[in-house]
């Protein structure tokens, strides 16, 4: 049983809306049970690559127009959604 932890505290601070929609697009796209806390979205029992689900992400903000000001990077065994380095918007 492996479970993933998307850390989307960054993105929390533009719009918690992006939340909502980030959540229904991984629902959509993995058919995986996904839980959202504050900060955190986790996706239990997920048996795909990390490298997948960060793609997904990425098509996710490319989608949102969220592309130029984060990305998605997986550190300590989690993806991290994080503003990109002087991103002032």
């Amino acid at each position: 049983m492996v479970h993933i932890m998307i850390d989307v505290s960054e993105l929390r601070k533009e719009n918690a809306e992006n939340i909502k929609e980030l959540t229904g697009f991984l629902e959509s796209n993995l058919g995986a049970d996904i839980e959202v806390g504050d900060n955190v979205i986790t996706l239990k029992d997920y048996v795909l690559p990390k490298r997948y689900l960060r793609v997904l992400i990425r098509k996710f903000l490319h989608r949102s127009g969220l592309k130029e000001t984060y990305r998605p990077i997986s550190s300590q065994g989690k993806i991290i959604v994080k503003r990109k380095k002087g991103r002032k918007d």
